[in-house]
């Protein structure tokens, strides 16, 4: 919340003087060291104005661009890609390890009130898994 006021203040006083960039598209590639820690970073860019618009990600580099840049919104998660596809429980009934699918549900549902949206851009949540 505090983010979204530091940008209307710097918008509406006019304080700003960055340019609305295009964000172009990026498709992580797991690489074999990612597979073995078991997860990768994936960052996501939106216009602030429009929280409609579509949401696009990008690479760690140009979300850096973006960083200072108040007419983007931007988030980013932890993706599992490695681990069990059914939640583990231990004798007494406790979660050992939650599934895959969950740990990323889990990573999305914490950045909704940011990008509410993202959600639908990832409807996949066993996208790159490897087992």
């Amino acid at each position: 919340m505090e983010n979204n006021k530091n940008r209307y203040t710097q918008i509406s006083r006019g304080k700003f003087t960055g340019n609305v960039l295009n964000a172009k598209a990026f498709i992580p590639t797991p690489s074999e060291f990612d597979y073995k820690k078991g997860f990768i970073r994936r960052y996501f860019v939106q216009k602030t104005n429009d929280k409609s618009a579509p949401i696009t990600e990008v690479n760690s580099f140009n979300f850096g661009r973006y960083k200072n840049n108040p007419y983007y919104t931007l988030v980013f998660l932890t993706w599992r890609i490695k681990g069990p596809k059914t939640t583990e429980y231990n004798e007494d009934g406790s979660i050992m390890d939650k599934s895959v699918s969950e740990s990323n549900r889990i990573a999305i549902s914490l950045v909704k009130d940011t990008m509410p949206n993202l959600k639908l851009y990832l409807p996949n949540l066993l996208q790159f898994y490897k087992s």
